[in-house]
Parts: C-alpha cells; sequence; structure tokens
C-alpha cells in the first residue's frame, strides 16, 4: 500500500513538472486538505480561543488558504490557521497561483457555555447575628474536580483573611461582624485552563445585625396565672430563620420545639421557664418567664331561704357563688349528677337558678361548678350536694288555742297558736277577714266580749302562702259580784260597825276578795265588817267571788263609799225640805184661789205628790187639786200626821 502512495506522488510530481515546463504559470495538483483544531479538549468553551489549521498532505510550502464558515466565504487570512470563537461549520481549501485545492471537508466546531455556578449559603438564614459562623458554597450541578472558584464581595474580589477563609468550594465567616453584610458572588475558574472562568452568580445578599437581641419568650394567653387543667402555651420567637428552640424549666431541659405546651396543668407545673434560640454553633438565651399555677376557687352552694323542703307551686332559689371573681364566672347545674337546662319550671340568671313553680320531681341532690367565661375550659369542681325536698301535697297550718276551752271568760288570757311543717314561715292572723298581725301566735292577754270571732292564720315565706282552717273565739262576762250594805244607815253615822256582804249570784261554790281602795284585805267570807270611823266611810270598798276552777275570778263588783251614802241623804233631806216650803207655799196660793175662783170640786186620788209633780205628763189628777178640794180642817195642821206621811213617801227607800 505505501509503495502504492509512492507511485502515486511520483505521478502527480512528473505532471505538475511536465505542466510548468509547458506554461508560464504551469498548473498544479494541490491535494485536499484536512482541517485541525488546537487545542484538541473535548469539550470547548465560548470563552476560550480556538485555532483551526488547514492541513494539506505532504506538507506542501508557499500555499496560501481560503476559509468558509456555514458556506460564507471568511475575510481572506492567507494562513494555514485561524483563531475563532464562534462556533460552526468550517472549511479551508489551499492554493498556489492558478492552481487550487478542493475544499476540505467540513469541519463542525462546537462551542459550549462554561457550567453556570450557583451561589447558596449554607444555612435557611440570610441575616447574622455578631459572633455567628456563616458559610457560603459556590458550585456546579455535576461534581466537576476541574474549576476553582472566585469570591467577589460589591464587585472587589476577595482573598482570604482573619476572619474569611476558603476551601475549595466554600467561603467561610468564622465570626460574623456587621462590616461583613454585603452582596456575594462567585464564578468558577478552571484549574487547567486558566483563562477559562464562569460568569459571576446572581448576588447574594448577606445582612449581619450589630447586636444580639434576646429570644422573644411569651404566654399565649398573659394570664397572670393558670388554672389547674387548663392549657398553657408558651412560644419563643428569635428574629430571622433557622432557629431551633430548646426550652428549660427551673434550669432543666424539657424539649426542643417552638412552643412548649401545658396540654392540662398542675399545680407541679409552676415555675421558671426560659428558653433558648440556637442555629449552627450559635445560640442565645431568652428571658426568664414565671408560670404560676392554682386550683380554680371552689364555689358554694346555697339556696335563698332558711329551709330546704317546700311544697307544690313554692318558688325555690338557689345561687352559685363565687368568693372576689364573680364577674368572669358562669355556672352549670346538676341534679343528680346529670346536667341542667332550663325549661318552663327552671331557668337561670347569673349565678342563680330558679325554679319558678316547684313539683316533686324537682327533689334531688343539687349541685354547681363555675365555668370561666373567657377561658372556656377552665372549670370548678363542682359543690357539696344540696339535698332538696319538694313535698306532693301542702298542708294546710295547724291552727290551735292554748288552751283549747269552748269559751272564754273575759279577762282570760287567750293564745291562739300556727304552725306549718318545715322552716321559714311568717304567720298572718285575721279576725272575721281583718288582718290582726304577724307572729307565730296571736296572744289576748286580756279577753273582752269584742274579741268573740272567727280567726284564721296564713303561713306565708316569700311569695307563696297557704290559709289554715277557721277557728271560732268566744268570750263571754264572767258571774256579777253585786255588793250590799248590810248595816243600818243610822248605824253608820253613828260610829257601829260597817257590814257589807259580796254575793255571786250562780249555783258555784264561791269565796270572796275583798279590796279597800284597791288594795287586797284579808278575808275570804261574804260578809266583811269595819268599824265606821272617818277614814273607812270615806274608803271605797270593792269585792268579788273566787274559786279554784274556771272561772276563777268573778266580776269586780261595784264600789261602795259609805260618806257617799250620808252625803246623798244630807242632801236629799235639804232637798226634800226645800220641796215642802215649796208645797206649803203653793198650798196657800191654791187657798187663796179657792176662796176667789170658787173651783169645783174633783174626784182624789191619793198619790204621792212629789212623785206626781215630777211627772207632767200624767194626766191624772194631781195631788195639788185633790187637797184643794178637801176640807180645810185637814190642811190646817201642818205637823199633823197626813202631813208627815207626805214626807216620809217622799224618801222612801232611803
Amino acid at each position: 500500500m505505501e509503495t502504492f502512495k509512492i507511485f502515486l506522488l511520483t505521478v502527480v510530481v512528473c505532471v505538475q513538472v511536465t505542466s510548468q515546463e509547458s506554461s508560464e504559470h504551469p498548473k498544479i495538483y494541490i491535494p485536499k486538505p484536512k482541517i485541525t483544531r488546537n487545542p484538541t479538549h473535548k469539550v470547548l468553551y465560548s470563552t476560550e480561543v480556538v485555532t483551526l489549521h488547514c492541513v494539506v498532505p505532504g506538507g506542501a510550502s508557499e500555499l496560501q488558504y481560503d476559509w468558509y464558515m456555514d458556506s460564507a466565504n471568511l475575510e481572506p487570512h492567507h494562513w494555514s490557521s485561524i483563531d475563532v470563537k464562534d462556533g460552526g461549520n468550517y472549511k479551508c481549501k489551499a492554493k498556489n497561483g492558478a492552481s487550487e485545492s478542493e475544499k476540505s471537508d467540513g469541519y463542525t466546531l462546537t462551542l459550549q457555555e462554561p457550567p453556570e455556578p450557583k451561589l447558596s449559603i449554607e444555612s435557611e438564614w440570610k441575616t447574622f447575628y455578631p459572633t455567628e459562623k456563616v458559610t457560603l458554597k459556590c458550585s456546579f450541578d455535576e461534581d466537576l474536580n476541574e474549576w476553582g472558584y472566585e469570591w467577589f464581595k460589591s464587585r472587589a474580589q476577595l482573598s482570604g483573611y482573619e476572619d474569611i477563609s476558603f476551601s475549595g468550594d466554600t467561603l467561610s465567616i468564622s465570626s460574623a461582624k456587621a462590616s461583613h453584610s454585603g452582596q456575594y458572588t462567585c464564578r468558577g475558574k478552571h484549574l487547567k485552563r486558566t483563562t477559562v472562568t464562569t460568569r459571576q452568580t446572581e448576588a447574594l445578599k448577606l445582612l449581619i445585625y450589630d447586636n444580639t437581641p434576646k429570644p422573644n419568650i411569651t404566654k399565649h394567653q398573659w394570664f397572670e396565672f393558670f388554672y389547674t387543667e387548663e392549657e398553657v402555651q408558651l412560644g419563643c420567637n428569635m428574629p430571622g430563620d433557622g432557629w431551633e428552640y430548646d426550652w428549660y424549666k427551673d434550669s432543666k431541659k424539657l424539649i426542643t420545639d417552638p412552643t412548649f405546651t401545658i396540654s392540662s396543668a398542675s399545680l407541679s407545673n409552676t415555675g421558671v421557664y426560659q428558653c433558648k434560640a440556637k442555629r449552627g454553633d450559635f445560640s442565645v438565651d431568652s428571658e426568664t418567664l414565671q408560670v404560676q399555677v392554682k386550683y380554680p376557687p371552689q364555689p358554694k352552694l346555697s339556696i335563698e331561704s332558711e329551709w330546704k323542703t317546700f311544697y307544690p307551686t313554692e318558688k325555690v332559689t338557689l345561687k352559685c357563688s363565687i368568693d372576689g371573681g364573680s364577674n368572669e364566672w358562669g355556672y352549670e347545674w346538676f341534679r343528680n349528677r346529670a346536667q341542667l337546662s332550663g325549661d318552663e319550671d327552671i331557668s337561670f340568671s347569673g349565678e342563680t337558678l330558679s325554679i319558678i313553680s316547684a313539683k316533686a320531681s324537682h327533689s334531688g341532690n343539687y349541685t354547681c361548678r363555675g365555668k370561666h367565661l373567657k377561658r372556656t375550659p377552665v372549670t370548678t369542681r363542682q359543690t357539696d350536694a344540696l339535698q332538696l325536698h319538694i313535698y306532693v301535697d301542702t298542708p294546710k297550718p295547724d291552727i290551735r288555742k292554748d288552751p283549747w276551752f269552748e269559751f272564754f271568760y273575759i279577762e282570760e288570757e287567750v293564745q291562739l297558736g300556727c304552725n306549718m311543717p318545715a322552716d321559714g314561715w311568717k304567720y298572718d292572723w285575721y279576725k272575721d277577714s281583718e288582718t290582726l298581725i304577724t307572729d307565730p301566735t296571736f296572744t289576748i292577754s286580756s279577753a273582752s266580749l269584742s274579741n268573740t270571732g272567727v280567726y284564721h292564720c296564713k303561713a306565708k315565706r316569700g311569695d307563696f302562702s297557704v290559709d289554715s282552717e277557721t277557728l271560732q273565739v268566744r268570750v263571754k262576762a264572767r258571774p256579777p259580784a253585786v255588793l250590799s250594805l248590810e248595816t243600818e244607815l243610822s248605824d253608820i253615822m253613828s260610829g257601829n260597825i260597817l257590814t257589807l256582804r259580796c254575793n255571786v249570784s250562780d249555783s258555784r261554790q264561791w269565796s270572796y276578795a275583798w279590796f279597800e281602795n284597791g288594795q287586797k284585805l284579808n278575808g275570804s267570807s261574804d260578809l266583811f265588817k269595819v268599824t265606821a270611823t272617818e277614814e273607812t266611810i270615806k274608803s271605797e270598798f270593792k269585792c268579788k267571788g273566787i274559786r279554784t276552777e274556771r272561772p276563777l275570778y268573778s266580776a269586780l263588783s261595784e264600789g261602795f263609799t259609805a260618806n257617799n251614802i250620808i252625803l246623798k241623804r244630807k242632801i236629799l233631806l235639804a232637798i226634800s225640805g226645800f220641796l215642802i216650803c215649796c208645797i206649803v207655799i203653793l198650798i196657800i196660793g191654791c187657798l187663796v184661789l179657792r176662796f176667789t175662783c170658787k173651783s169645783e170640786k174633783k174626784e182624789t186620788v191619793q198619790e204621792d205628790l212629789f212623785f206626781s209633780m215630777a211627772d207632767p205628763n200624767n194626766q191624772t189628777a194631781s195631788p195639788l187639786e185633790e187637797y184643794m178640794d178637801n176640807s180645810p180642817k185637814e190642811m190646817e195642821d201642818e205637823d199633823s200626821p197626813a202631813a208627815e206621811a207626805i214626807v216620809l213617801t217622799s224618801f222612801k227607800g232611803l
């Protein structure tokens, strides 16, 4: 094969020599050139210069070359090599005078952009605090070992110094300062083809704060204290991203989380809490926070009355109260452990449960508990049970007399009582529907006839009341005591014994009590004797009957004063003397008229002159006319027995 090639070359040379000899510019044969390139790397980048060579076999000299790219004629270079920066299909041909070679085969030059690096920060955050470590990474999508990296801050290339170091694709700031803030970029630089660099990455803005704040520790509800079983949620927050938070109670580590939640607080959760914000090797502590947990207050269940047993239709009011915080609490009610809801008979208002009209079905054990109006999960413990009893029926109050007499005597004490089962009752008393007093008992300390009547009582408590049966009270007069004088009036005036008798005229056996000027005297006989002295005849005596069974005593007699009798007698004697004088004058006048007028005689009627004149309406003949009709001889002697008889008749009975 080599022999054949030599042969052909000899033939070509001979032909060329023959041709030159035949003309001034003889045509020669130029072999078809071939394109080669330098460098010969597999991958060529657009940032580097590529040299293409047009190689003619046999190494002919004094040749010129034409170059073509994508069939377009390039500016004549006439050199066997050209430097290009664009990819495309290249061809060349060699020429010498009129002779030229055939165009080379097309050589496709492919250039690619250098790989695009990416700048990233080895954290989820781009803001940092003093002394924090910062790591930037400049990397390609593929693991390319042929590249190194150049770093820039605010367009100025960085070189390592005390706080900044470079290692492979990494830039590290060991202790961040505010002066490290700025716009960072990087680019790749080929380790072997030094002219090859990538474009710079997009800028990454790095911010380093001047100072390091403390994490903000919070309570989701900023209560001064929490109640047991209440949820407590504490939060910890630090400006920036990437923080983890460790929680501590009394310096003991609890959990790592942005929030610390106590789903059901207990007294043991009381303490001092703190959180620590950390990222990487950097950490900072928050302030401390006090959490206090205590039991909810214990409500008190009470009944708005002094009694716990009720009757149908009576109103019942229960009160559930919490000391010192009533405005913050609502209330839940339970009967026999089942929660109550309002209905037509039961209503709720604030801390009060009201049974409008009690029924036996409302009986049971009632409890209540507080429920916080704002902190809804918070409830107190239930109170001790309060037993409520509602009777099936309503009895009438028991009305009584004490003692139970069919009738009472005047001045006796009458005591009426009213009683209703259970407590809290007040009692109104009525007589013949007239209101008397409000008291469990109605007492008449000294009965009179006006106290006779129909009585009843009304038991009431709250808005509820019930009437008793009626009760008849009868009052009758005591047996009368009659005091009489047993001594002659003439004996009294002569200073003898004054004898009085007391008598109660009924069938009972009586003893007697005597009184002088209101002072009780000794003795119990029906007769009382006392010497008629100046003092005793001026005293007032009374008496009454006494006994050991009802009636214990009679009515008090009328008073007797001996002096009054004597005075009355004297007054009557004076009046009698005056009347006699008047009568004598009248008689004399009548006699004068008789002789002058000669009146006719009329029948006379024997009558007490004194009492007849006292009755002017009496139509019988007057004693004066009768006297005038009599013979004058009968009236001549005024001291006659007839005149004396008239005087005695006028004072009859004294």
